[in-house]
Parts: structure tokens; C-alpha cells; sequence
């Protein structure tokens, strides 16, 4: 089992897809409250221990993604990506699990996330 305390965030770098891009789907949540239905191209994602949450890498630079949830819900979530980068996808969909989107370093209290993840 990996040491959240000590171990570097884990960054799953798609680069090696040779001009094919994911894409991902996900329900957003602004600094409102308000529900968008964003679809990003999907760069990666880490774990951020000391804030407790994954966050999702895009093109959109201003903005970050994050995902309030635990060391042991965000592995699940890395398991659910990488079956669909073994099956090539080119889109995965958040089914389940809301996204927070706001300025680069904006938090918000948002009770952990179990998310849902599959291939398009």
C-alpha cells in the first residue's frame, strides 16, 4: 500500500498516445454552487494528500479541477482510468461524482467524493 504521507502525487501522463486524445465528461460545480457539464481534454490526474483530493489536469490552465475524496477512493478511480486507457477510449465520463471548478488555488468544503468512472 502506497504512504500518501511521503509518496509524490501520481501524475498518469497520456502523452504516449501518439496524437490521440482522451477527452473527459464531467458534472462541474462553480464557486457558486451551479451544475455544468464540462468536457475537458484529460491531461491526467494526482492525489494532493494534504488537501485530500484528486485533481484533474486540462488544457483549461486558469482553471483546476478537484475532487475532494480519499487515498483509498482515488486508487479506485486510478483503476477505473487506467481500464480505459487499456481499451484505448478516447472519452471517459464521470458518472458519479461531482467535480469542483475554480481558480487556480480557490478551495471549497465539499464532502468526499466516491466517483464512478467508464469509457466512452
Amino acid at each position: 500500500m502506497n504512504n500518501y504521507l511521503s509518496a509524490p502525487p501520481v501524475l498518469l501522463n497520456l502523452s504516449h498516445r501518439k496524437g490521440a486524445n482522451m477527452y473527459i465528461s464531467m458534472q462541474c460545480s462553480d464557486n457558486s454552487g451551479m451544475l455544468n457539464t464540462e468536457i475537458c481534454t484529460f491531461y491526467g490526474i494526482r492525489y494532493v494528500p494534504r488537501f485530500r483530493a484528486a485533481m484533474i489536469s486540462t488544457e483549461h490552465l486558469n482553471h483546476d479541477y478537484v475532487i475532494p475524496m480519499t487515498p483509498q477512493d482515488y486508487e479506485q478511480a486510478v483503476k477505473q482510468i487506467n481500464e480505459a486507457m487499456k481499451a484505448h477510449a478516447h472519452m471517459i465520463t464521470i458518472e458519479k461524482g461531482i467535480v469542483c471548478r475554480g481558480r487556480k488555488g480557490e478551495i471549497r468544503n465539499v464532502e468526499p467524493q466516491k466517483l464512478t468512472i467508464v469509457s466512452v
